[in-house]
């Protein structure tokens, strides 16, 4: 009897522990997108996706989970169970929401993974819009007070918040240029094109398929320094008067609480990803670029963000 109670106890202990030490992942894994598709970060997210399902060997479903100016779906990511199976692409956003009181989140409500897209910001029009240098817009801006109407994303989202930059570094009211929210690059252009808005403060590889099709065109690009990818798209504070730079990012992450092992599965994972070069090189051909970024570095860079979208909009 001694014996067969031994044998049992070793048998559920050998069964318990296969349980406990099953390979991650064993099941489907979800990434959540805080904004809609077609966008920048959509586009990165499904190119991550198919990374980790050839890395990882199991499915990744992207999902996008729209609405309050990115809200919803960040709020999404930090709800979820940290198992490693709910991951989900942080946008610079997560570095206003807090300073702007949307919502109670931050960076430090997650487990960063590896920094993807670092996109810079710039100003575009209509192909058949009268404005052919992003000073004459401004100048008309100045003039007419609350006539143009811009777009590039959600309210005090980060490309709004480009378009606040900008007319804050030319002596202009918040309002000198009013602001349409959308559901994401994607959409703001459809109103450019359509003549719903007169200018977009996105990035130009949100704008790349249009500009291509001869539908969008670029009054300036707000980076620090000329554009590898952009070449040709003038510096706004090289072109203006003016001083003023700021660029997007987003996050592979999952929730605070990630276990170790889970975490460095995904890190290797990732790395591998780079390793190939098809994001980078799918990137650079969609308009942006990638940063790859880890561990505590990346947490820095995040916390510099929010340090610094926090003074900037402290002085609004």
């Amino acid at each position: 009897m001694k014996k067969r109670i031994s044998k049992t106890l070793l048998i559920s202990t050998i069964f318990a522990s296969s349980v406990v030490m099953a390979a991650y992942p064993e099941k489907p894994i979800t990434l959540i997108v805080p904004w809609g598709a077609g966008g920048n970060t959509d586009t990165i997210a499904r190119l991550v996706a198919k990374g980790l399902q050839e890395e990882l060997g199991t499915n990744v479903n992207v999902v996008n989970r729209t609405g309050g100016s990115g809200v919803v779906g960040h709020n999404a990511i930090k709800v979820a169970k940290p198992d490693g199976y709910t991951l989900g692409v942080l946008t610079a956003e997560i570095a206003l929401m807090r300073h702007q009181k949307m919502a109670d989140l931050g960076y430090q409500d997650y487990t960063p993974i590896v920094r993807l897209a670092v996109v810079n910001g710039g100003v575009q029009v209509a192909k058949n819009s009268s404005f052919n240098h992003i000073n004459d817009l401004l100048q008309y801006a100045k003039d007419n007070p609350g006539k143009l109407k811009a777009s590039g994303s959600g309210l005090n989202s980060i490309w709004h918040l480009n378009l606040l930059g900008i007319l804050k570094s030319a002596g202009l009211p918040n309002d000198a240029i009013k602001f349409v929210p959308a559901q994401g690059a994607s959409a703001a252009l459809q109103e450019l094109v359509s003549g719903g808005v007169d200018l977009i403060t996105s990035s130009p590889g949100e704008a790349k398929s249009m500009t291509d099709a001869g539908m969008v065109k670029h009054l300036a690009i707000t980076s620090e320094v000329n554009d590898p990818l952009y070449p040709d798209v003038p510096v706004y504070q090289e072109v203006t008067p003016y001083k003023w730079a700021l660029y997007g990012w987003n996050v592979l992450s999952a929730p605070k609480g990630l276990p170790q092992d889970v975490q460095e599965t995904l890190v290797n994972a990732m790395k591998k990803v780079y390793a190939k070069g098809e994001l980078q090189t799918f990137a650079n051909k969609q308009g942006f670029g990638v940063g790859e970024l880890y561990g505590q570095p990346l947490e820095q860079f995040m916390a510099s963000e929010e340090a610094k979208f926090g003074e900037l909009l402290s002085s609004q």
